[in-house]
């Protein structure tokens, strides 16, 4: 073939891809990379000059991590280097992926007694008769998990170095979700569904799998309330541990952010979440009881650019993502977070 005709293949190959790139970016169930809060620093791939980068790599930190797989911040991972099979306990209930759903006894509890009968004219005082009791409709929440296999510094399992355990792994993450769903139900009176189905055995395709989960559960419990996607965070490494934890009642409670997908692309304004401002809605409802209740412990309300995903939150008008804590936080200080949310979803609803 002639150097013209090579060209020409080329040409055409090009138009091509760019035709269908620019359909993978039109069809509403694209697959792409979504990274969480802070993730471009984190994952050291998109923020920072060359020199940066470099200078990164070949930190001493990163320089005994890449030798020995020891955590310099996490004395835990010294245990690991000198008892292997620690690596790779897992706890019973992250062995493999459930679906759990709480479901409150019918008490008194979820009952709303009335004073006394409005229709009765009669005198109340010396009245023996059974007041009248109306039944409320009792919240049902919904958690899990895009990210699964988030987790935190003393997970005593293998890590990538993001703080992640090994691909189609529960994290960490995947307790403090258990705990915040059992909480809500047993001690606040809700019902409940957690899951923790993984959906980031292929990290590019994570929003694409919990979406169908989100689309499963909601077809399945159209009466759905509220739904949390609950995630870890990832933070700049030049942090302090007063800075991914506030203390209360002598308590040491990793931080908490709340993420909204604002609906437009940033490269333009095309409307892709038209639920974003209810979900901002009850983001700020949520923010509220926790200042109250916590103050500081929030640190903000997120709205973020939708450039890669919507993560799921155009799928229902009370969807929100929280990250509970940083990969430095241990599994407790974010499993305390979760008591906290969950107080400040039970203030949300009336159910405290």
């Amino acid at each position: 073939m002639s150097r013209k005709g090579i060209m020409i293949v080329l040409i055409i190959a090009i138009i091509v891809l760019l035709i269908l790139n620019i359909k993978k970016y039109r069809e509403k169930e694209m697959v792409l990379p979504v990274w969480s809060s802070y993730d471009e620093e984190y994952y050291y791939y998109n923020k920072g000059s060359f020199l940066d980068k470099v200078k990164e790599k070949l930190s001493f930190e990163r320089f005994i991590y890449g030798a020995t797989k020891v955590r310099l911040r996490a004395p835990l991972t010294y245990l690991n280097r000198e008892i292997p099979l620690l690596a790779y306990y897992t706890p019973l209930e992250l062995k493999q992926a459930a679906e759990r759903v709480y479901t409150p006894p019918q008490n008194e509890g979820n009952l709303i007694r009335l004073k006394f009968n409005l229709a009765d004219k009669s005198e109340a005082v010396g009245n023996d008769r059974a007041e009248p009791v109306e039944r409320r409709k009792i919240p049902l929440v919904a958690i899990y998990h895009t990210h699964t296999s988030e987790t935190y510094i003393d997970d005593p399992r293998k890590q990538d170095r993001n703080g992640h355990v090994l691909p189609g792994n529960i994290g960490n993450v995947g307790k403090v979700g258990m705990e915040l769903a059992r909480v809500l139900s047993e001690k606040y009176g809700f019902r409940v569904i957690h899951t923790t189905e993984i959906h980031d055995e292929i990290y590019n395709r994570s929003y694409y799998n919990s979406r169908n989960t989100v689309k499963k559960l909601l077809s399945e419990n159209p009466e759905i309330d509220l739904i949390l996607d609950i995630h870890r965070d990832g933070i700049k490494a030049d942090v302090s541990r007063d800075d991914i934890t506030k203390v209360f009642n002598n308590l040491r409670i990793a931080n908490v952010m709340i993420v909204i997908a604002n609906g437009k692309y940033s490269y333009g304004e095309v409307q892709v979440n038209s639920n974003w401002q209810d979900n901002l809605a009850t983001a700020r409802l949520l923010a509220v009881e926790l200042d109250k209740l916590y103050p500081g412990l929030l640190r903000r309300i997120e709205e973020r650019d939708t450039t890669t995903n919507r993560y799921n939150q155009h799928l229902h008008p009370g969807s929100i993502l929280i990250e509970i804590g940083d990969y430095r936080n241990t599994t407790q200080e974010a499993i305390y977070a979760a008591h906290c949310i969950a107080e400040a979803v039970a203030a949300m609803f009336g159910m405290n």
